[in-house]
Order: structure tokens, then sequence, then C-alpha cells
């Protein structure tokens, strides 16, 4: 059985729950209970991204002086937002080594969050929000997303409920044990490593690093590098090592609970904050034509990216040598690219601009992080006329380096 949970407010669980339930009373003693565990598990970690980058987005002006002692609530954020994708790869990994590559796709209903939404398997439950950063919303909830130890006043949690994300994922662990002890080697059978994402990764202000997944042992691997980074981790020791697989003595950096903590804390500034709306939504645009255009343009770019990520899944690896050109390469790098250059263009452009009319008049543009669908064929073409009905009013999208070019750039896929 699944457990329908939602918390007072009327709040809908996310889609994945019943797209694919889970028997939630019993440890997962079956292959089809696992991917349907590491499906959820993939799901969480896409809870994360929207509201953390919408959050970042809100805070005026990505960098704080050179001469500040810490790095600013800004780029806290934004090395959990690039940690939160290696975990959503690393899940994946787990998915393609155990045969179950083709059933998730990031750039679909199920997968694309939609705000307010609970939180997985959260106990108590927690509601999940698109607002602008503030101390009290990072303590409120995003550390009490990241908590690694549960509370002793609260209630124990019921079948399928978790207290922390640490304790889901031990139970996704010890499936994966038992699961092992069973199959043995047969287990990694329809396992295609190279399709995994193993590529090089860099987080300026973060750690980690994709692990290719063949067998429990480097499953393990994967599964400790998440829970190591935050989620989980043991609230005693102040640090995890920036390489949590092969850690050096004094090459440390903070947890993400602790990340959240210092800004909660006035420790890391936030700054100045954008007057961004609270979970909005394309329809609350729809009086004001520039805020539509460009925000059916994040839409679309935010869903293309999704798009690239669930692409690079299917293509093979075997190309990438030195010194040739290789398709996949190419779909790694433009990833990336979309990700740092046209998301957090548009992002940006939206949130220094007025909201003119409509029911959010006066605030600014806010993205709404919505799942649209693309159309089967020409999705850059599609993108670059979007682009050009929005330049009418930010003209800044178009010129060198600008998202206009940027989108030139992209493969059609």
């Amino acid at each position: 059985m699944s457990v329908d949970v939602r918390d007072r407010t009327g709040v809908e669980p996310a889609q994945v729950l019943t797209d694919h339930p889970i028997d939630t009373t019993t440890d997962i003693g079956k292959r089809e209970d696992l991917k349907n565990h590491l499906l959820q598990a993939a799901a969480l970690e896409m809870q994360t991204i929207p509201m953390y980058l919408y959050s970042m987005y809100s805070i005026q002006g990505r960098g704080r002086s050179r001469w500040d002692p810490g790095m600013g609530a800004a780029r806290l954020i934004r090395s959990i937002v690039v940690e939160e994708m290696l975990h959503l790869c690393l899940v994946r990994n787990i998915l393609v080594a155990l045969g179950h590559g083709d059933d998730i796709r990031l750039c679909s209903r199920t997968f694309v969050p939609s705000y307010p939404q609970l939180m997985l398997h959260r106990h108590p439950p927690l509601t999940l929000q698109l607002q602008p950063c503030t101390r009290q919303v990072v303590a409120d909830i995003f550390m009490e997303f990241e908590r690694p130890k549960a509370r002793p006043e609260e209630s124990k949690p019921g079948p399928g409920e978790y207290a922390t994300i640490g304790q889901f994922y031990k139970a996704v662990i010890k499936g994966l044990e038992d699961l092992a002890d069973e199959h043995g080697p047969e287990l990694w059978r329809d396992n295609r490593p190279d399709r995994q994402y193993v590529s090089g990764y860099w987080n300026k202000d973060g750690g980690g690093e994709p692990v290719k997944v063949t067998n429990l042992s480097t499953a393990k691997q994967a599964m400790k590098l998440i829970v190591d980074q935050g989620e989980g981790i043991n609230p005693e020791r102040p640090t995890v090592p920036i390489d949590p697989l092969e850690p050096r003595p004094g090459d440390d950096e903070l947890p993400h609970y602790t990340k959240f903590s210092r800004i909660a804390e006035g420790i890391e500034p936030i700054g100045p904050v954008w007057d961004v709306p609270v979970n909005p939504k394309s329809e609350q645009y729809v009086s004001d034509p520039a805020a539509t255009s460009i925000n059916t343009l994040f839409n679309a770019a935010y869903c293309y990216t999704l798009h690239l990520l669930d692409t690079i899944y299917g293509v093979s690896r075997a190309d990438v040598v030195p010194g040739a050109s290789s398709h996949r390469y190419r779909l790694e790098r433009t990833f990336i690219s979309a990700m740092q250059g046209v998301l957090a263009n548009l992002a940006e452009t939206m949130v220094a601009h007025k909201i003119h009319k409509g029911p959010l008049a006066g605030r600014r543009i806010g993205p709404t992080f919505e799942y649209v669908e693309l159309p089967a064929d020409g999705k850059k073409d599609h993108l670059r006329h979007l682009c050009n009905e929005a330049m009418a009013d930010f003209p800044q999208l178009g010129g060198d380096n600008g998202v206009r070019w940027l989108l030139d750039k992209m493969p059609d896929v």
C-alpha cells in the first residue's frame, strides 16, 4: 500500500507518489519496489532545485564585496543547487545501472514539481514553496528540508514517512543491499554504464563528483556522497570532506544544513531582495504581456534544459575520446550553458522588472518553474521564436553572449 500524505492546508503530494506507487509498510523486497523508491528519490532531489534557485534569484546582485569575510547567501545557495543537481544525477546513475534508465523522464509532469507541494515522505509534513529569500524562509523550510536529525518531541513517523532525508536514503540503501544479496551480479545485468553521467564536475563553492555505478559498492558510494553532503549528515560533525569518497585532511566544506544555518543566523548576509511573489503562476501574469512573454520563455527554457539532461542519458559516451568530436560531450556542455547562461540570465532579467498589470502589479516578475509541453520537433526554433517575442520588451536578451545568442548555440534535440 502507499500512504497518501497531505498537510492540513490541503496541499497535494507530488504526482510521483501516484505514478510510481510503493509499498511503504515493508522493507524493499522487489526490484520494482527499489526502482520506484529511486524514482521518488530523484523526485525528492528535483523538489529542491526550483525552490532554492527561486530564492537565490530573488537576491539583488549575485556577488558581494570582495572584502566581505564570508561568501554571502547567494553563493552558498548556488553551491547547494549544484550539489543537488549532482545528487539527482547520482540517483539516476543507479537507475541506469539497474536497467531502469528509460523509466525516468525529468521533463514530464511527474517530475517537474508544482508549488506549493509537500516534501516527499516527510514527517511531520513540510510544505515547499517558491519564496523570496529571507532568514525565516531559510530556517523554516530549507533547514527543515535538510535537517539531519529528528527532534525528540516529534511523534514517530508512520509507514512510508521519514523524519529526515537521511532516514529515507537509509531505507533505499538497505533495499539495495538486500536485493544484491538475493540476486548477486544479476541485479546489474542490464547496466549501461556508457549512458551514465560521469563527466567532469566543477562546483566552485562545493564538492563531490559523479560516480559510475556498476555494483553494490559503487551504488553505496553514490548514496554516501548524497547523504554526506547534507542530507542526513551527523550534526556533531561540523564539516564534510570536499570529496566524501576520497577525503583529505583539511579539505572540507560545510554540509547543506550548516550552510543554510549560517544564512538563517545572519552570518552570511542575504542583502537586498527583490519583491517577487510567493508561488507565482503563469495565469497571474496574463494581464501583463511583458511578464507573460518572458515567463513563457523561461518555462520553455527550463523544460528544454531538463529535456537536454534526459537526452544525454539516452546517448552513449563511447564517442568521447581525446581529440575527436563527440555528440555526447557537446550535449553535456550545452546542458551546462543552458543552466548557467540561459536560465540564470532570464531569471535575473525577470526579477529586475516590475509587473505593471494584473493581481501582482507593482511586484517583480518571478519565474514560475512550470511544466510546459515542448513541440516534438523544432524545440530550438520554438525557443528562438519565444525569445524574439520577449525581446520586444526585454531587448537586453539580444546581443553578443545574450540569451538569444546562446539559444543559437543550443542543439535541436
